[in-house]
C-alpha cells in the first residue's frame, strides 16, 4: 500500500515538474490539471509518454509563428497521446503495430457512428457533415491522419461556436477560480480549453484522430 502510494506521488510529482519547469509564474498546479492527471492515472497513460509529451507541446508551440502560450497540462493533451500512441507501437514490436492500427480504426469508426446515430441537436448538419467525412477518411486504404486532425480542430471550433453565453461564462468563472493571477488573454484560452473539452465530454462527441484510441 505504502510503495502504491509512494509510486502514484512520484508519478504526479514528475509530471508537475515537466510542466512547471517551462512556467515562471506558477509555483504548483491548479485543481483543474490535477485533476487531468488523475485521469491520465486510471486511462494508463505511462509516464514516459506524458513527459514526452509536454516536452514536444512545448517545443512545438515556441517554433511556431504565433508562438502560443501553454497555461494548462490540458493544452499539452493532445501531444501526450499522440506520444502514447506512438509509445505503444514500440510496445507491441514489429509483428503486431497493424493489428494495433486496425483495432484503433475500428474503435474510431463505432464511436463515430455511435455520434451520428443520436446527435445532439446544436450544429447538427455541420457535425454531422465532419463526422461523415472522418468515417469516410477512416474506411480508406491510406487514412489521412493530417486530416483528420484538422477535422478535430474543426469540430473544437464548432463546439465553440455554437456554445451559449451562460457556458462561456461558466468555464470563465471555472479558468478564474483555478488560474488565479492570469491576464484577460491567458484566462479566455484556457476558458476554450475547459469548454470544449467538458461538450465533447458531455455529449458524447468523440475524437476522430487515430492517437485519441
Amino acid at each position: 500500500m505504502k510503495q502504491d502510494f509512494s509510486a502514484r506521488q512520484e508519478y504526479y510529482q514528475k509530471i508537475a515538474r515537466a510542466f512547471l519547469k517551462h512556467q515562471t509564474s506558477l509555483f504548483f498546479l491548479p485543481p483543474k490539471d490535477v485533476s487531468l492527471i488523475s485521469e491520465w492515472e486510471k486511462l494508463g497513460l505511462p509516464l514516459e509518454a506524458i513527459l514526452e509529451g509536454i516536452e514536444k507541446t512545448f517545443a512545438k508551440k515556441l517554433a511556431g509563428r504565433r508562438k502560443k502560450k501553454i497555461y494548462s497540462l490540458c493544452q499539452c493533451e493532445r501531444e501526450i497521446l499522440k506520444a502514447y500512441a506512438q509509445y505503444q507501437d514500440r510496445l507491441a514490436g514489429s509483428s503486431t503495430p497493424e493489428t494495433n492500427r486496425l483495432n484503433k480504426v475500428e474503435k474510431a469508426r463505432a464511436e463515430i457512428n455511435q455520434c451520428l446515430s443520436q446527435l445532439p441537436h446544436f450544429s447538427g448538419s455541420a457535425l454531422k457533415k465532419l463526422l461523415t467525412e472522418a468515417l469516410d477518411l477512416l474506411k480508406s486504404k491510406e487514412i489521412d491522419e493530417s486530416r483528420l486532425e484538422q477535422i478535430d480542430e474543426e469540430i473544437d471550433n464548432l463546439i465553440w461556436e455554437s456554445s451559449s453565453p451562460e457556458e462561456r461564462d461558466f468555464y470563465l468563472d471555472a479558468a478564474r477560480k483555478d488560474y488565479p493571477g492570469k491576464t484577460d488573454r491567458q484566462l479566455q484560452d484556457i476558458q476554450r480549453q475547459l469548454l470544449i473539452k467538458g461538450k465533447r465530454q458531455a455529449l458524447k462527441i468523440p475524437y476522430v484522430s487515430l492517437f485519441y484510441h
